[in-house]
């Protein structure tokens, strides 16, 4: 892979199973209990937000954006 054969696409339902396994291997099942974690439980991520990095078929990277409130304001989790 080279940088040249990445894309940065929108992040659809069909990459949902890849950015898992990125998950699963880069954090590990003890990420469930992360305060990152219990706040994205809330409400999930906008998707619309989210993109991903692949090469070929393969998601490589992925950025996904979560809608917080922050006291009175509201904000973009990373």
């Amino acid at each position: 892979m080279s940088l040249a054969d990445v894309k940065y696409l929108p992040e659809t339902p069909a990459h949902d199973l890849q950015i898992e396994a990125i998950n699963d291997e880069a954090f590990g099942p003890g990420r469930f209990v992360l305060a990152a974690y219990k706040i994205r439980e809330a409400g999930g991520h906008e998707r619309s937000l989210s993109f991903v990095a692949v090469d070929g078929d393969l998601v490589v990277a992925s950025v996904r954006m979560t809608r917080i409130a922050a006291g009175v304001g509201r904000a973009l989790m990373l």
